[in-house]
């Protein structure tokens, strides 16, 4: 009985529920073959609006690409191959040919875990021009994985706005991409080694990509380190557009890299640095200095795991769709040893002193599916923890997760004297998950509760409950 713009708005609306924040990346489509066979007006309103509802046939490794266009019209094409998908078999790799041959209905390719042999295969059809192709991802684990050629979609693919690479190696990317300018989202992410492309080369050539808003960045290994790093640049190259930006690999790559960008309009910054006994990086001072959107946090969480530590300042994790939000910064660091995760967070941080001057709220955790022993970390010092506390001169809460209570609670009851207001100045609120009305937590607490009452900056010491 609802009129054909109500289903159709109906049908829309159901669409949407289909989508994913990072659609690229697992891109299925949505399931409009179903309304279709409902009734012949259900079906009459579906195909009358092809535009509107995106109407895509989706083609995987197991689809029979030439019966399927039979049997609906020529719509634009989405090429999928799921993640975590059972090995291609040569029946499988026929099917994604001949769905690739239909080259100038492809809107979308998604290509995951993908084996050397099989890649190579496709790059026979690959290296020709894709006229509506809007969004590209490809990702392998397989470490005989074929190099990308320069030819790559024929260097012609006019309406690309997304490309995503994960395991794959492009060493001529600089050469490649000043033929797709229209490109908003630009991920190389596990770079191997022969993929390498120095920091020079990757600054130079983004330049082109004046509508570029989320850029990452990912190395595989510490090659990713270049031979020697160059003096910082007068002139930056503007990438006007960009409010994320993401980066895995040596501090060296990173610090020599935003020396030589400029990003005016930046919000989220996600840094993963891989282990380094010492970690010099003025530039990345001098790249925040000069990004608006990175100058003003209250909020800090630092959390330590088994195989890293990393500190969140701002707002919740960034979704690739949208406005750009609150802004973020996060620093990962690569690091198995607990004392070193500490000791690399406080080496950094004490360079960054500008970052954390205005957080108020710090909390400090581990996962809540993860236990460690920091009794157990060798040559582990109390006074590592007060050295990070050094940094966090506006903090005037913090929130101590169960597992860290008992070194955190060590550290801070050394603090006597002129010591105890010396350290987290202004602190106001401490609040320690599981904390027990007796026991040797609760008497080092006292003595610090104690120390800080008579250097007339009380604290209340609470017990927290931290939230699933």
């Amino acid at each position: 009985m609802l009129p054909d713009n109500v289903l159709l708005e109906t049908f829309h609306f159901y669409k949407d529920d289909w989508e994913f924040p990072n659609g690229i990346a697992y891109a299925r489509g949505w399931k409009w073959e179903a309304l279709t066979q409902v009734c012949r007006r259900w079906r009459h309103v579906v195909f009358g609006s092809p535009r509107r509802l995106d109407l895509r046939i989706v083609c995987t490794n197991t689809t029979p690409t030439n019966r399927l266009q039979d049997i609906w019209p020529p719509f634009p094409i989405i090429l999928l191959l799921p993640p975590l998908f059972p090995e291609v078999d040569e029946n499988g790799v026929n099917n994604l040919i001949a769905a690739l041959e239909c080259r100038d209905r492809i809107s979308k390719i998604s290509i995951h875990d993908i084996r050397g042999p099989v890649l190579e295969t496709l790059l026979t059809v690959l290296h020709k021009p894709f006229p509506v192709l809007t969004d590209f991802y490809l990702d392998s684990t397989d470490e005989s994985v074929s190099v990308l050629p320069e030819t790559f979609l024929g260097g012609f693919a006019p309406r690309l706005q997304a490309f995503w690479l994960n395991g794959i190696p492009f060493s001529s990317f600089p050469e490649f991409i000043v033929s797709f300018t229209h490109i908003v989202d630009l991920h190389l992410l596990d770079i191997p080694s022969s993929g390498y492309i120095s920091p020079e080369a990757m600054a130079s050539c983004l330049t082109v990509l004046t509508n570029l808003r989320f850029l990452s960045i990912g190395f595989r290994s510490p090659p990713s380190r270049p031979l020697q790093s160059s003096p910082p640049h007068l002139t930056r190259a503007p990438l006007p557009a960009l409010w994320f930006l993401g980066f895995s690999g040596v501090s060296e790559y990173f610090e020599d890299f935003v020396a030589r960008i400029d990003t005016p309009r930046l919000t989220q910054l996600d840094i993963e640095f891989f282990m380094d006994l010492i970690f010099d990086i003025p530039r990345l001072h001098n790249f925040i200095h000069h990004t608006e959107g990175l100058k003003s946090f209250d909020e800090a969480a630092i959390q330590f795991s088994g195989r890293s530590t990393n500190i969140v300042l701002g707002s919740p994790p960034f979704v690739f769709k949208g406005d750009p939000g609150p802004p973020r910064f996060e620093l990962e660091i690569r690091c198995e040893r607990l004392d070193w995760q500490l000791s690399s967070m406080t080496q950094i941080f004490s360079q960054q002193l500008p970052l954390l001057s205005r957080v108020e709220q710090l909390t400090i955790s581990e996962p809540l599916w993860e236990s460690f022993g920091w009794k157990e970390v060798p040559d582990m010092d109390s006074s590592q923890w007060l050295e990070l506390f050094r940094l966090f001169v506006a903090a005037q809460s913090l929130h101590v997760s169960k597992g860290l209570v008992s070194p955190v609670a060590g550290a801070l009851q050394d603090l006597t004297g002129k010591m105890a207001t010396e350290v987290l100045p202004v602190l106001q609120t401490l609040s320690l998950e599981g904390l027990e009305p007796s026991g040797p937590i609760h008497e080092a607490m006292k003595s610090f509760a104690t120390a800080r009452q008579l250097s007339h900056q009380p604290v209340v010491i609470q017990r927290w409950e931290r939230q699933e």
